[in-house]
């Protein structure tokens, strides 16, 4: 699995361009899947009435791939300790 982080959604649609159809994100590059994950949200340690907690977005725009796609190479980043989200499968 392949973690992606770009500085936003625009650089995130210019880097797959060649990809989108109508505007749209690919499920799939070629055999890879796909996962539009866009900002993370964490808990910030506090909590907000109702004992709701307070979230914050993480610096980014994030997509998931279920493996390596060379034109995208250079946007992967190490895989974060506790992903936001998994391809099902995937430990």
């Amino acid at each position: 699995m392949k973690f992606l982080r770009f500085t936003n959604e625009v650089a995130a649609r210019a880097a797959f361009a060649e990809y989108l159809t109508e505007g749209e994100w690919p499920a799939y590059i070629g055999t890879a899947a796909v996962d539009v994950v866009g900002t993370i949200h964490r808990p910030t340690g506090n909590m907000l009435d109702d004992d709701v907690p307070e979230m914050a977005p993480l610096e980014g725009f994030h997509i998931n791939l279920s493996d390596s796609v060379p034109g995208l190479a250079e946007f992967e980043i190490e895989p974060p300790t506790t992903p936001a989200r998994v391809f099902f499968g995937v430990t």
